[in-house]
């Protein structure tokens, strides 16, 4: 098995402050925190406020290695689709990835309007697309075309048909190419993760991708019940499982 990320997504203002990650972060370097945002969201759960988001900043400004991922929802996702970058700039400090989410997003797209955006994001970024069978693969492939020539982006597809949901989907996927002659180097796996399935879900990821490099994403699971809350034991938990999977070393891009 080729795990090499473990993303843990939803931190949020309920856990306290962001140096409340520190320790998991050190203990477990292969963890990888997912930020949600999107414009209309800051401070509700799993959707952290801007000032949270600030502070997660300055800890990586002072030389804290948090390795960390913007996923992105909503309306900026959408301008971005028809060549508008309005995701603020001051928000993107400190994310190595960005994930686009397009669950449940119908927005048409402007493939060379939505590549000349893309590139106002690129500075060495990884791109994140949520593949869930509709419009997140449909993006991805005229993205993956327009950029055929020049091969100037990094784009990554995240199987996640539950868009969040905590659903386990009927059967893992095997990693697959967005056109005849794409195929990926890196592949994520979401959907209905957590502590009362890993070991048993993480051994079935690694049969379907074969050798093909991935990391795993959990989100809805590692809350409290109410959903109200970010649970650190449960992520606590969650890393120990998957610890023994990870391959040596830190995740790459």
């Amino acid at each position: 098995m080729n795990l090499d990320r473990v993303t843990v997504t939803g931190a949020d203002d309920s856990i306290g402050r962001p140096e409340n990650l520190l320790d998991l972060t050190r203990e477990f370097p292969f963890v990888e925190w997912g930020i949600l945002v999107h414009a209309k969201g800051a401070g509700e759960p799993r959707f952290p406020s801007d000032n949270w988001i600030s502070d997660l900043q300055r800890l990586v400004k002072g030389g804290h290695k948090m390795p960390l991922s913007l996923h992105v929802c909503g309306r900026w996702v959408r301008d971005l689709l028809i060549g508008n970058m309005t995701i603020p700039e001051s928000l993107l400090f400190g994310f190595d990835r960005v994930q686009l989410n397009f669950h449940a997003e119908n927005t048409s797209v402007d493939p060379p309007r939505f590549y000349e955006a893309m590139h106002q994001l690129r500075r060495g970024r990884q791109f994140i697309f949520q593949i869930d069978g509709n419009k997140g693969n449909a993006h991805l492939e005229s993205l993956m075309l327009e950029d055929a020539t020049e091969g100037n982006l990094d784009l990554v597809p995240l199987f996640d048909i539950s868009g969040g949901a905590g659903v386990l989907p009927s059967a893992w996927p095997v990693p697959d190419s967005a056109g005849d002659e794409v195929d990926y180097r890196y592949y994520g796996y979401a959907g209905g993760l957590g502590p009362e399935n890993l070991a048993e879900q993480i051994p079935l990821i690694g049969k379907a991708a074969g050798e093909t490099r991935i990391w795993i994403d959990m989100e809805t699971r590692v809350r409290s019940e109410d959903d109200e809350q970010f649970d650190l034991a449960k992520v606590r938990q969650c890393l120990e499982i998957a610890k023994p999977f990870v391959r040596q070393g830190e995740p790459s891009m």
